[in-house]
């Protein structure tokens, strides 16, 4: 791949991110706005995809918390 190449692909590749937000900025958009929209997006996310696990391990715990009293009032 030659320098001209190289540049041009280089170019190619960055040009859509401040086309965008220049775009954005000419709908209303601030880039302080876009970006506690992605923030908010990504915390969706990452709710929806941890929210499972955690509902397993707190159900796993109460689980086991619940053997652990019965077999101390058998004892007891």
């Amino acid at each position: 791949m030659s320098l001209r190449q190289s540049t041009e692909t280089l170019a190619h590749t960055t040009v859509p991110i401040p086309v965008g937000i220049s775009g954005l900025t000419w709908l209303g958009i601030t880039m302080k706005d876009w970006v506690l929209m992605s923030t908010l997006i990504l915390l969706v996310f990452q709710l929806v995809v941890i929210s499972p696990k955690a509902y397993q391990v707190i159900r796993s715990g109460i689980k086991h918390t619940k053997l652990f009293l019965k077999e101390t009032i058998k004892r007891g």
